[in-house]
């Protein structure tokens, strides 16, 4: 009788220690809270112009080829040789200095965007770790990483971490 009371008594602590040591994980998506965070759809909004901007100056370069090679197409025949030997040249310069600019606008448009979020990343990540200590988290993971196969709703943090992150952007902007 007084063994199966330890061992009952026994089983009961392991559970209250285990309950007290239990690890607490919850994730968050942070590009969802990049993405809807009101600094991010600022980010965003400024990323779209200078998209827009660098799209309509390489369009208007795209015609200016495409019409040179047309032109090269139709008339060719009837040109000079030296006429149609210029043309080319034309064309191929105007060619390079186009791939030349979309590559460069494209790497333009990546430091831009790095610029953009990067600051809002870490601010996010100062944000998650604070939550995290104060929630008394083991562990909180980055859901679009392959290190969160599955998790359940209520271990999805980024609704909360939004949140808190619009309120200390704001309260960081009332500030200055």
């Amino acid at each position: 009788m007084r063994v199966a009371w330890w061992i009952g008594t026994g089983l009961f602590l392991a559970n209250v220690a285990l309950a007290q040591s239990a690890p607490k994980i919850g994730y968050v998506d942070l590009q969802r809270a990049l993405n809807e965070s009101e600094s991010g759809k600022k980010a965003k909004e400024e990323f779209k112009v200078q998209v827009d901007r660098l799209q309509a100056s390489l369009k208007k370069q795209k015609d200016e080829i495409d019409g040179l090679k047309d032109q090269l197409e139709k008339k060719s025949l009837v040109m000079k040789e030296e006429e149609r030997t210029n043309l080319e040249d034309d064309y191929r310069k105007k060619l390079r200095d186009f791939e030349r600019n979309y590559k460069d606008s494209q790497t333009d448009l990546h430091k831009k965007d790095n610029e953009l979020t990067g600051g809002i990343i870490k601010d996010l990540q100062g944000i998650i770790q604070d939550y995290g200590e104060r929630g008394g988290y083991t562990l909180i993971l980055e859901a679009t990483s392959s290190a969160v196969l599955y998790g359940t709703k209520s271990a999805d943090l980024t609704d909360a971490i939004i949140q808190e992150y619009n309120s200390h952007h704001a309260a960081k902007k009332k500030e200055k």
